[in-house]
């Protein structure tokens, strides 16, 4: 039985193609956005997006109110997942973090030279 039970159940199961994920807010849900590194060239998703509803919960008793305040309304299957990831973040070092960093921002300022040059065109089409 694998070590990350909560990602398999989630639907990932190649547990090194992992790079990195992110978590953000996004109306009344977490938003949990998890990262690969794939050949190029590979047909395979670049990122899994999953949602989260922030739980409402009435607690029943001090305990389940105590539990409900620890996680701030997060679901458990989120808190689960997040640990599992951190536990392969630290296990892959800051090095693979670095290097990711570094290609996230060569994509970033690609896109933002193919915007620009695109704004260019259409004001110059305005001239």
């Amino acid at each position: 039985m694998s070590e990350y039970n909560t990602l398999n159940a989630m639907g990932l199961t190649d547990i090194q193609a992992i790079s990195h994920y992110k978590l953000s807010y996004k109306d009344k849900q977490e938003v949990l956005k998890v990262y690969f590194n794939h050949p190029e060239g590979s047909a395979l998703p670049d990122s899994s997006t999953f949602y989260f509803e922030r739980n409402k919960v009435v607690a029943a008793d001090k305990e389940a109110a105590t539990q409900n305040a620890e996680n701030g309304g997060s679901d458990p299957v989120l808190l689960a997942a997040v640990d599992e990831l951190n536990t392969i973040s630290k296990r892959k070092g800051n090095n693979d973090r670095r290097i990711t960093l570094l290609n996230e921002i060569d994509r970033l300022e690609q896109i933002m030279a193919a915007k620009l040059k695109e704004l260019r065109e259409d004001l110059n089409k305005l001239v």
